[in-house]
């Protein structure tokens, strides 16, 4: 969801008011995409790198997810879909991690929903480190072991990677899932990626071959 801060800084806005309008759009662009049969949305909120930025940002990032992040998986979750967490959420002070721990439990048991995976404290690279260690504890590290012990073990294959904002690379997102993931890249900054363009790129992907190197 790339493109918050550029969306702020074009309206002389503080890049924090860009990240709450990015909040603002994930309900409706995740209830389009589960309206059209989307079974699984994974959003990168937030990634490892981001703790490099300015402190002012990170805080103000983190205090988003303190106080946003109730009402916005509410509206998900009364929409009959489970909310999840990936990401090492341990990086976060105690009350965010509870939070994050509260909304998990709270609708955890909801069975055969459309699943939202939140990335947050996410990398890419950390995900497949983790898992080969974990792998590693319990026996000889193969294939079928590292993807036992990934964030998204019980998630279907990843079909497709969507990145807002202009920028055209995975920085560090999902890349062991993304091996034959269909990737697309739009300009548009993601607090005005709306409901038509989506349709768009799924019926782009719908026409795409997928060969899986056959």
């Amino acid at each position: 969801m790339d493109g918050n801060g550029r969306w702020a800084t074009r309206r002389l806005l503080p890049r924090t008011a860009g990240h709450r309008a990015g909040v603002k759009n994930i309900v409706p662009v995740v209830t389009a995409a589960f309206d059209r049969g989307v079974s699984v949305v994974t959003l990168y909120a937030f990634s490892t790198e981001n703790k490099g930025r300015a402190k002012d940002e990170v805080d103000g990032l983190i205090d988003l997810i303190r106080k946003q992040m109730r009402p916005m998986t509410r509206d998900l979750i009364a929409r009959g879909s489970r909310v999840g967490f990936i990401g090492d959420i341990e990086y976060f002070p105690n009350d965010v991690q509870n939070i994050l721990c509260e909304i998990a439990a709270e609708n955890s048991h909801i069975e055969n929903a459309q699943i939202v995976n939140i990335a947050l404290n996410y990398g890419g690279r950390e995900e497949i480190a983790r898992a080969a260690r974990l792998a590693s504890e319990s026996g000889e590290v193969t294939r079928a072991r590292i993807e036992r012990y990934l964030y998204t073990a019980d998630m279907p294959p990843l079909d497709m990677i969507i990145r807002t904002g202009g920028e055209k690379r995975l920085s560090n997102f999902l890349l062991y899932q993304a091996a034959y993931a269909e990737l697309f890249f739009s300009d548009t900054l993601w607090p005005d990626f709306n409901e038509n363009e989506l349709t768009g790129i799924l019926d782009e992907f719908a026409h795409r071959q997928r060969r899986f190197g056959k």
